[in-house]
């Protein structure tokens, strides 16, 4: 077994990845222009879950004499974040982010530490500011096998940023990666940014609807240009200030509420409102063949991220693709029991194993065991270069070791587990998005 296990090892290694979700390439409005303005190792740390864990582990420094924290107070920002990292070592993110520094700005020492830690400071410093940020995440995924990633955007990603950016590297980012277009703000939902990326889509798409109908006008103008500018799928992130429950509501209801303001409705008007242009908007993401990237689970409360609130959708929309994103945990169950029910449901693991290895690696098992090959996918869903490699070292262990697992456990053979491995890392995210087949490359 153990030749085989070696075997297997290789063969998952080898496998190029499909990235179905991840915020990487500039979260949702794209890097600056001039890139290569550099990171600092303390801004690395705390870019991205670290930071979002604040809140309920400790207090977020404050830079001494206020203002932000920049490249140049490294040295008193990372000291300042000592007692907020000394909570999180212990974390599966915290060692998949420190493991993926490590791999790109090498270190020997078992954790980065205030001894060490201006060797890895300087190392990043300098990566940034010599590939510039675009550039060194496209080598990191080279180095981490991901031939295309999914990129969560504003609408403003894919034409004003896009557009900005020089020619030949304009056509290096439309060629790997595959922007998802947040559906928030056009639904009215989510947070302050979505609503600014509405505003955004207003000047770029040159309409200011006054009517339901014409809303619903410019939402068909958004999607169709979202299309031509390379855009590949949509996403809701509701479940984070909402219920993904979304009743169909007439559209007389949503009409007269929409009369009365979008921007000042509340409570029951501006839920109705919401759902009523949900089921449009994904009818015309159906229409146009954009599938539908959900954030289920994580939210509070969790109820508001049951993957089963969207039963209905996923009965009424059955061409439309749906990706049930971060497993539904804590409610993974009903995320896998959709996806082995609805020929449209996709059950994807991203993010489950860099919250908790050991989630992640039981919550594949059971994927495994009670759903069809084709419909598992994977993602990484970071917002760093380094945690993306981290977690893409993190996702090839987990399934090896899950594999090999039901492979000793005679479930099936050297076969089958490749044929796992290949379909979830890459058969399965090219199909869900229709991609060719071919010879993957990763770009450069």
């Amino acid at each position: 077994m153990h030749s085989i296990a070696e075997e297997l090892r290789a063969f998952i290694e080898a496998q190029p990845i499909i990235d179905t979700h991840s915020h990487v390439a500039g979260f949702d409005f794209g890097t600056p222009l001039d890139d290569k303005q550099g990171f600092s190792l303390p801004q690395i740390l705390m870019r991205d879950y670290l930071l979002y864990l604040t809140g309920s582990c400790g207090e977020m420094p404050v830079k001494a004499g206020g203002g932000e924290w920049t490249i140049d107070d490294a040295e008193e920002h990372f000291l300042a974040l000592q007692p907020l990292l000394e909570e999180y070592r212990g974390l599966t993110t915290y060692a998949v982010l420190r493991e993926g520094i490590r791999e790109l700005h090498p270190f020997s020492e078992p954790d980065i530490t205030t001894a060490n830690w201006r060797q890895v400071n300087d190392s990043i410093v300098t990566a940034y500011r010599t590939h510039g940020e675009r550039a060194w995440l496209r080598r990191a995924a080279r180095k981490a096998g991901i031939v295309k990633q999914t990129q969560m955007t504003a609408f403003s990603y894919v034409t004003a940023f896009w557009d900005s950016l020089p020619a030949a590297e304009r056509e290096v980012e439309k060629e790997w990666l595959m922007p998802s277009l947040i559906l928030d703000g056009l639904i009215f939902a989510g947070w302050p940014a979505h609503r600014d990326a509405r505003e955004q889509a207003y000047d770029i798409v040159g309409m200011r609807p006054q009517t339901y109908d014409e809303y619903l006008a410019f939402c068909e103008k958004v999607l169709d240009a979202f299309i031509a500018h390379g855009g590949v799928s949509v996403k809701l992130l509701a479940a984070y200030t909402r219920t993904l429950r979304f009743e169909d509501v007439p559209n007389e209801v949503a009409a007269k509420h929409f009369v009365n303001g979008p921007d000042t409705l509340t409570g029951e008007a501006l839920r109705e409102l919401q759902d009523n242009l949900c089921h449009h908007i994904l009818a015309m993401a159906m229409d146009r063949g954009l599938p539908l990237i959900v954030h289920t689970g994580y939210s509070i409360p969790s109820s508001w991220g049951d993957p089963e609130n969207l039963l209905n959708l996923a009965a009424k929309f059955r061409k439309l693709k749906i990706d049930l994103a971060h497993s539904g945990w804590p409610h993974h169950g009903g995320a896998l029991l959709m996806a082995r029910t609805y020929r449209n449901c996709y059950f994807n693991l991203c993010w489950t194993p860099i919250l908790s290895e050991e989630l992640g690696r039981r919550v594949l098992g059971e994927a495994i065991d009670t759903t069809p090959r084709n419909k598992i996918l994977v993602g990484t869903d970071c917002g760093t270069t380094e945690c993306m490699l981290g977690t893409v070292r993190l996702l090839r262990r987990v399934l090896h070791e899950v594999l090999l697992e039901k492979m000793r456990a005679g479930q099936f053979d050297l076969a089958v587990a490749k044929s796992y491995a290949r379909a979830i890392l890459y058969d399965n995210p090219r199909e869900f998005y229709g991609l060719p087949v071919g010879n993957p490359v990763v770009q450069a």
